[in-house]
């Protein structure tokens, strides 16, 4: 083989192994299967205190195949103080519940309720939810609801069915 025809034979494989390399970045495309739908979103959030926490309240949506379960997200700041009240917040996961689990209440057949008695004075607390679907799918979060704790909540109470 000639110098030449080794060097076209490299480049053409270097061609191919970039050109499969480029290809394969980008954005991914969503991984839901074409034509399924993701749950509907809850756009009715709200938020407020209560003696012994932060009471979640939302319509529950009609989805197709039912909602499975509920992510309940939560940011936490400083209520007095705050170094940037209006940057973007970081929420993490505090409830993972079922569509059924004794946590979430139910007022009437189509109303839940959900109570974050893990709440500390003194900080404002941002909420959103997200609704899964029986087959795993899940929704864009909901609205944000917030609930600021004053600094003089009482502590030391036990919650309701708490000795």
């Amino acid at each position: 083989m000639t110098k030449t025809l080794r060097l076209l034979i490299t480049v053409l494989c270097s061609v191919m192994v970039l050109g499969g390399v480029l290809y394969g970045c980008g954005k991914k495309g969503d991984p839901r299967p074409f034509g399924v739908a993701p749950p509907p979103t809850i756009s009715d959030l709200k938020a407020s205190l209560a003696d012994y926490g932060v009471v979640l309240r939302w319509t529950i949506p009609e989805a197709k195949g039912g909602i499975q379960k509920y992510k309940v997200e939560r940011s936490e700041l400083l209520a007095k103080g705050a170094a940037c009240p209006e940057c973007p917040r970081e929420f993490a996961l505090v409830a993972d519940l079922a569509a059924n689990d004794p946590k979430l209440a139910k007022e009437g057949t189509n109303i839940a309720i959900y109570l974050d008695s893990r709440i500390k004075a003194g900080y404002l607390y941002t909420y959103r939810i997200v609704t899964c679907d029986l087959s795993g799918l899940c929704s864009q979060a909901s609205n944000i609801a917030e609930a600021v704790v004053s600094a003089d909540f009482p502590r030391g109470k036990e919650g309701p069915g708490k000795k």
